[in-house]
């Protein structure tokens, strides 16, 4: 199986980007995905076929950020977004990645800085979950709203969306960071696992 990540800018110094992929996304790839390969983007191009494609977390969505590094990274999630859905790869944002795909399906965001931090979710999909708290690290929340092209699986208390999937199509978003979940690992990669497979069945 092969994996493309596409990794978070970093702008340490004025005009000096830097690509970041979080070791513990890619220990938790490697679980879900025994004798996985990993490729991290590091520009506009795809050399090889790929059976999942993750829009990472990191930056912040261009209608909230005019800084280069962000306005980098829209420019490769829009690239592989395009090409995964073209192809029909399984795609799936996690944090930023997912926020992306919420305004591609015209969702929502709404600046909120109490998701950063430990909150309860409510299930409504047919996976199952055996964990009630996640752990969010993003200032923006994805509003509730009713659309005929998504399908809502997972909500925060206050009826944020905590995880969707594109109907019809091979795409999702799961707006907590599963990898960083330690104290409920397991119980992350079966959810994650599931995910995956819904998405890749999708005609």
């Amino acid at each position: 199986m092969n994996i493309l990540i596409i990794p978070k800018i970093k702008e340490p110094y004025p005009n000096q980007m830097e690509f970041s992929v979080e070791t513990n996304l890619i220990i938790f790839l490697k679980k879900c995905f025994k004798n996985c390969n990993i490729d991290i983007a590091y520009n506009c191009e795809i050399k090889k076929k790929y059976h999942l494609i993750i829009l990472s977390g990191g930056n912040t969505v261009p209608k909230y950020s005019k800084t280069q590094k962000d306005k980098l990274r829209n420019k490769l999630d829009i690239f592989f977004f395009r090409k995964a859905t073209l192809s029909r790869t399984p795609i799936i944002g996690i944090c930023h990645g997912g926020q992306f795909i919420a305004t591609k399906y015209k969702l929502d965001l709404v600046k909120d800085t109490e998701h950063v931090g430990s909150h309860k979710i409510v299930n409504l999909s047919t996976i199952k979950i055996k964990f009630n708290f996640i752990k969010s690290f993003h200032n923006f929340k994805i509003k509730l709203k009713k659309k005929k092209y998504i399908e809502n699986l997972v909500l925060a208390k206050d009826n944020s969306i905590e995880c969707f999937k594109v109907k019809n199509k091979k795409i999702g978003a799961i707006i907590w960071h599963p990898e960083r979940e330690n104290s409920k690992v397991v119980e992350q990669i079966k959810f994650f696992r599931t995910f995956y497979s819904i998405i890749k069945l999708c005609n």
